[in-house]
């Protein structure tokens, strides 16, 4: 395993931990014993910090995977990226799904149903497709700079010039 994998593991691995025990964290507030009125509050709360966690940690996965991608050619990069994001918007779906029955058990339900389900499927949608045309981008311009690099480094080797063959 070369060392560029080590260290996006170790990164990956950092990342997974902190939102796996926000994501704990989250879904035991629903367990509290204070009024159902402050849990759900607390809960909304803390619900609303982890997307943003899972979109910044989303984001800093990919510019990770740009720029590990770029080092070594090795796109599962951008693919460990992407589960990372679609892990990240199923769980808040799924703690979504558990703040509707908690309001339901305890009669806060105002009748209203929530969308979570339908926004989790169009975020990871757009991610999705950012990804891919993020990969083709660098994809491209990797592509580039290395024929780039071949070109300049046959022009200027130590090789002798075949001029004196005539």
């Amino acid at each position: 395993m070369k060392i560029a994998d080590k260290l996006f593991l170790l990164l990956f691995t950092v990342i997974i931990i902190f939102t796996a025990f926000w994501i704990f964290h989250t879904h035991t507030i629903l367990q509290n014993s204070d009024s159902p009125i402050t849990v759900v509050r607390l809960f909304d709360l803390n619900n609303d910090l982890l997307y943003n966690i899972v979109t910044i940690f989303s984001i800093i996965l990919l510019l990770l995977s740009n720029i590990f991608y770029w080092r070594t050619g090795n796109a599962i990069y951008f693919l460990w990226s992407v589960f990372y994001f679609i892990a990240g918007i199923l769980s808040l779906a799924v703690l979504e799904d558990a703040r509707f029955y908690y309001t339901r058990h305890n009669g806060l339900w105002n009748g209203k149903f929530s969308s979570g389900f339908i926004v989790s499927i169009y975020l990871i949608i757009i991610l999705i497709v950012i990804t891919l045309i993020d990969f083709f981008i660098i994809n491209y311009l990797r592509k580039k700079s290395i024929t780039k690099r071949k070109k300049y480094e046959r022009l200027f080797s130590n090789q002798p010039s075949n001029l004196s063959k005539n």
